[in-house]
């Protein structure tokens, strides 16, 4: 008997012993996003949360709320709490480098997405969607309906483009224009955007050129929700265009008396998810590629039965 106690103890110890290496051993990950204000890092944040539980890793997430100062300190907590990744998106491609390069040699892993280092040696993956195939995508869908019209006449298009600033604004606008490319399109104006109240303004200005304008394309969300504000307010006859989905523009593809006729999205629970899986699984040893494309996904109002499972799926995040 006095044998057999002994050896369920040492059994037990073995198996105590074991299960803390376990703990000692899993894999820690840090995630940033910019903020939950938005049903963008609302989706890039349950997708991380899923692709963690599904792995069986521990994450954790900040939030830099848009500032250069709150990321860095986030970084550096992120380090000091003992985490092996950290998977984000730089604020800035050029000074978000600093903070993580300091980290990076302190060996955790570092992955962005959504946006990336302009130094491609401090992350060991890139996960996003192609701005310019982003653009492309909803620009097909503007060019098959001027082709279908068989106009001799030009059709008038205006462009709401990101601020020059932006890092996305010259991959954007090139990709819907190349899109266009030998269609019977005449530009009318270009007007740059990116809140709801700009790309109101913006889409006044471009009606005031050419009150004739057929189709007015916008570059992210906040222009292209404001755009259409405006278009219902002034009763325009514009189709309207654009890019990043929400769950107010999903609403204007299911509303016939709403000029929107067509967003493409970037899908971010999607680049959430695949931005924690692809570093966990590339932390394991696993080889994968070092760039890493969401395809976009287009959503048009001849398919309304797509935008209500977005919508359905936007409204589980409250859950």
């Amino acid at each position: 008997m006095k044998k057999m106690i002994v050896t369920l103890a040492a059994s037990i110890m073995a198996i105590a012993m074991a299960s803390a290496g376990e703990a000692q051993e899993r894999i820690k990950v840090g995630g940033i996003i910019y903020a939950r204000d938005s049903q963008y890092w609302q989706q890039a944040e349950r997708g991380m949360n899923d692709a963690a539980k599904k792995l069986g890793v521990d994450l954790q997430i900040g939030l830099n709320r848009r500032q250069l100062a709150t990321e860095g300190q986030l970084i550096e907590d992120f380090a000091t709490r003992g985490v092996n990744i950290i998977v984000m998106p730089p604020l800035d491609t050029q000074a978000s480098g600093a903070a993580a390069q300091r980290v990076k040699s302190r060996n955790i892993m570092i992955v962005d997405y959504d946006t990336r280092f302009a130094d491609s040696t401090i992350s060991s993956h890139t996960i996003g969607v192609d701005s310019r195939e982003l653009a492309g995508v909803v620009g097909k869908e503007m060019r098959k309906l001027i082709v279908a019209s068989k106009s001799e006449s030009a059709a008038a298009v205006g462009l709401i483009t990101l601020p020059p600033t932006n890092p996305n604004m010259q991959a954007r606008r090139g990709g819907v224009v190349s899109a266009l490319e030998g269609a019977n399109v005449a530009y009318v104006a270009e007007v740059a955007a990116a809140t709801p109240e700009q790309g109101a303004n913006a889409f006044e200005n471009i009606l005031q050129r050419n009150p004739a304008t057929a189709m007015i394309w916008a570059s992210n969300s906040g222009s292209l929700s404001g755009a259409a504000a405006a278009a219902r307010r002034s009763n325009a006859k514009a189709k309207l265009y654009g890019i990043d989905m929400s769950q107010e523009l999903a609403q204007m593809l299911l509303d016939p008396s709403s000029n929107l006729q067509a967003v493409s999205d970037q899908q971010p629970y999607l680049i959430g998810y695949t931005a924690v899986e692809t570093a966990v699984k590339s932390f394991r040893g696993e080889k994968l590629a070092r760039q890493i494309n969401v395809p976009a996904r287009l959503y048009t109002r001849e398919d309304p039965k797509a935008v209500t499972e977005y919508l359905d799926f936007v409204k589980s995040l409250s859950n």
